[in-house]
């Protein structure tokens, strides 16, 4: 069990709380196990006391499976892991995910398949990671039939300027967003479904002017057709409903005339950005992030440059969003 300490805050946050997520705090817990710092009013905690290198128990996995369902985003500080004690800890919260197209293939650590690597760093001519990762609001893989449950981002470098971490991670809470979502926006939504694509992520950013990544060949289409989603998702473990659709992957609303889709899509991402909803996440060298893209979506923040950025990502399949 987690015992629960300090009081919430970080940029973004205020002290308001949805009842429900009010409620699964409160559950009952004992002292004395790893402490457990929430960083933000919608979502965030930081896990102190475990030393995931050492060995993943049971215990240690549902201890951070309970933190990330009370809190979306659960950073361990101060690791030292291998790719393969990242890949074990992963392989505890659930099935780890293969790489979901071919060009993300060139970008794993050597030996490990199910990693990938996240990085600006050039060697020899060539990119060694994916360098645009998170350039838009998403949640991980909804873009799949499957869509990733947790994702585990491990750092190696983190750039720095002037004594300051550069490439923060922005994450909203879907969860909250929805509690707030008012009740003619709830009824708008319900029971529709959106249509995610991962060619429609490609082309949209480089409409945007972010020409970092090629098009999409036949071939790669092929390997990632456009699939439905629910707007409103039930999560799987809490029960808790959430938005369910993002401005990196959601291309339509299914059986809208598009201009109507636009216009309501534009109206859910402004409210799941909204300020309350939002931890900000300062990276350290060391810190393990981990995250429920079932309750959570996340931004990365380009400000860095040429200064040297690395990371090392796993992912976890999830259940057929309903």
């Amino acid at each position: 069990m987690i015992a629960l300490s300090g009081r919430m805050g970080g940029k973004g946050g205020n002290a308001r709380m949805s009842a429900s997520f009010a409620t699964i705090l409160a559950r009952p817990r004992l002292d004395g196990g790893p402490q457990l710092t929430p960083l933000a009013a919608a979502l965030g905690a930081e896990l102190r006391g475990l030393d995931l290198g050492s060995g993943v128990t049971s215990e240690a996995a549902t201890t951070v499976l309970e933190a990330l369902h009370r809190y979306g985003v659960v950073v361990v500080r101060d690791q030292r892991l291998t790719p393969q004690e990242q890949l074990d800890f992963m392989e505890r919260l659930g099935p780890v995910k293969k790489s979901s197209y071919s060009r993300a293939n060139s970008f794993c650590v050597p030996g490990y398949p199910d990693m990938m690597v996240i990085s600006n760093i050039v060697e020899d001519g060539r990119n060694i990671g994916l360098m645009d990762a998170g350039a838009m609001w998403h949640a991980d893989g909804t873009h799949m039939a499957h869509p990733d449950m947790y994702t585990a981002l491990y750092a190696l470098e983190v750039p720095q300027r002037a004594g300051e971490s550069l490439g923060d991670t922005l994450f909203t809470s879907t969860a909250e967003a929805y509690d707030a979502l008012p009740d003619a926006l709830k009824k708008r939504v319900a029971g529709r479904s959106a249509i995610h694509s991962f060619a429609h992520h490609i082309e949209k950013k480089r409409r945007l002017g972010d020409l970092r990544r090629p098009p999409l060949t036949d071939a790669q289409k092929a390997e990632l057709p456009d699939v439905e989603h629910p707007i409103v998702a039930v999560h799987p473990v809490t029960g808790r409903k959430n938005l369910f659709v993002t401005e990196g992957h959601t291309a339509r609303i299914a059986g809208l005339p598009p201009a109507e889709s636009d216009e309501l899509l534009e109206e859910l991402w402004a409210h799941i950005r909204r300020p309350e909803f939002i931890y900000r996440h300062s990276w350290r060298v060391g810190d393990l992030l981990i995250w429920d893209n079932r309750a959570t979506q996340h931004l990365a923040i380009f400000d860095y440059g040429d200064l040297p950025r690395k990371m090392h990502r796993v992912e976890t399949l999830g259940p057929v969003p309903a």
